[in-house]
């Protein structure tokens, strides 16, 4: 098995453990023994737990931010609000959704609150995606800093909804038109 390969396989192991035992079923022990290798196999590729929970954040939050540069920015006031739309959606239907990614990154929200290494990833990572959307909103933004005033409203938004949507009676197209329609305003003000 090449190097890439097996460090793939113990991130799959680590995954499979994330995902069904939580942060405390991660031991490099268990990953050793889900991926049939040696702890010092495992070890030679991440050194320790931490090594290897940020190489695992890294596979998945790459993942997203790499599906949100591929969004396409807003580039026109006349479909600003139609764009808005297709964008939010977009946006909370996959948090909505529970999915495979959903409950790794509420896992490493939770690992985040006694993990310094996870908690400072996190924090890079929520720097990173306000940048990309930064991106996204600034073409049609009338100054800098309404671009960036929308983007620290809509990160905090879709991220509560994924978490609480869910337990609250609420309308979803409604809860869009609202996010879209304040973004709107924030985006065009002078």
């Amino acid at each position: 098995m090449k190097k890439s390969e097996k460090s793939e396989k113990i991130l799959d192991v680590a995954l499979t453990l994330l995902k069904n035992e939580g942060d405390y079923g991660v031991t490099m022990r268990q990953v050793a023994a889900g991926a049939n290798m040696t702890l010092s196999n495992v070890q030679y590729y991440f050194k320790n737990k931490d090594n290897l929970l940020v190489a695992l954040a890294d596979r998945y939050f790459q993942s997203c931010l790499s599906e949100m540069r591929e969004m396409p920015k807003l580039t026109s006031e006349a479909t600003l609000h139609e764009d808005l739309t297709s964008l939010v959606k977009a946006f909370l239907c996959h948090g909505l959704e529970l999915s495979e990614m959903c409950r790794i990154f509420r896992e490493y929200w939770a690992i985040s609150t006694r993990n310094a290494a996870i908690e400072q990833y996190l924090k890079a990572y929520y720097q990173s995606s306000a940048q990309v959307l930064n991106a996204i909103f600034s073409p049609v933004a009338a100054t800098p800093d309404n671009a960036s005033k929308a983007v620290a409203l809509f990160i905090p938004f879709v991220e509560g909804y994924s978490i609480t949507a869910m337990s609250l009676t609420t309308d979803f197209e409604g809860d869009v038109k609202d996010m879209c329609d304040l973004l709107h305003m924030i985006l065009l003000r002078p």
